[in-house]
Formats: C-alpha cells, sequence, structure tokens
C-alpha cells in the first residue's frame, strides 16, 4: 500500500511541475527589521545566448504588514561591456478595496512582476542587476524577499 502511494504522488507531483523556461531564477530575503533605502539586492545573470529572447521577472513576497496598495522599485542593469540601464518599476500589490494580488494564503503574498518583455542580452558575459526599494520610508517593512526570474520568451508566430 505504501508503494503504491508513493507512486501517485510521484506521478501527481511531476505532472503538477511547471516549465516556465527559466534560465536564471535567484531570492533575496530581506532583513526582518526592514529593507533601508541604501541596501541593494544584487543578482548576477552569466549571458551565453546572444540570440534568443527573455522576460525578466521581479518577484515580491510581502506580508499583511506592509502599509501600500503599491511599491516601488528602482532597478538598475550593467552589462559585460559596462553599459548601465536604470529604470523605476511600480508592482501593484492590492486592489482598490484593500485586498492582496498574488497567490499564497495568509497574510503572505507571491507577486510576479514583468519588468522586461522579449529582450536579447547582445554580449555574452555577466549581467548585474540591482534592485532598491523606491518608497519614501528610509526603512520598509513589510516586504519579505524579492527575487530575479529571467525565462526564455513564449513567442508566438506572428503570419
Amino acid at each position: 500500500m505504501n508503494r503504491i502511494l508513493f507512486f501517485l504522488l510521484l506521478i501527481v507531483s511531476c505532472f503538477s511541475c511547471s516549465d516556465d523556461g527559466a534560465v536564471f531564477q535567484q531570492s533575496v530575503e530581506l532583513p526582518v527589521s526592514g529593507w533601508n533605502k541604501d541596501s541593494a539586492a544584487v543578482f548576477c545573470f552569466e549571458a551565453t545566448d546572444t540570440v534568443g529572447t527573455y522576460d525578466v521577472v521581479v518577484d515580491l513576497r510581502n506580508d499583511g504588514s506592509y502599509r501600500y496598495q503599491n511599491f516601488w522599485l528602482f532597478v538598475r542593469s550593467y552589462s559585460p561591456d559596462s553599459s548601465v540601464y536604470s529604470d523605476t518599476l511600480e508592482c501593484v500589490l492590492a486592489d482598490n478595496y484593500g485586498r492582496w494580488i498574488g497567490e499564497g494564503s495568509g497574510s503572505l503574498r507571491h507577486l510576479p512582476v514583468m519588468f522586461l518583455s522579449e529582450v536579447k542580452f547582445p554580449k555574452c558575459g555577466t549581467y548585474s542587476f540591482e534592485l532598491t526599494q523606491g518608497m519614501r520610508e528610509d526603512c520598509l517593512q513589510g516586504i519579505h524577499d524579492v527575487g530575479l526570474r529571467i525565462m526564455k520568451s513564449k513567442q508566438v508566430d506572428a503570419q
């Protein structure tokens, strides 16, 4: 009986795994005391494909103690040839009624936010991404961790 249950669980887990095409995925757990505006979460991605297109997603996990509806991130990326790209990303974490958006149960929520879509990495080498919180608080409470995921784009052929 135990063997049957084991194989059933194994089969179910194989079918429940989703392949999102991630070639890079990493997250940084933030201090319980809060995310200081001067602290950056840094992610380094080694690009080897200069032809394919990729989606870059920021993964956020917040809890019920987060006091705002939205969250602002400052993103800087550095390419192997020392080019710098800076952008600001707004992440809407709750709807107009204060209900959290994203997956999760209880007060902890996970929200993936698209940062770049169908981008190419034109040079082989290390690309660095620095994420800093862009809110008006010096030390922001309620954000548990921040992550970066780079996935192969799922392009639809236009005919």
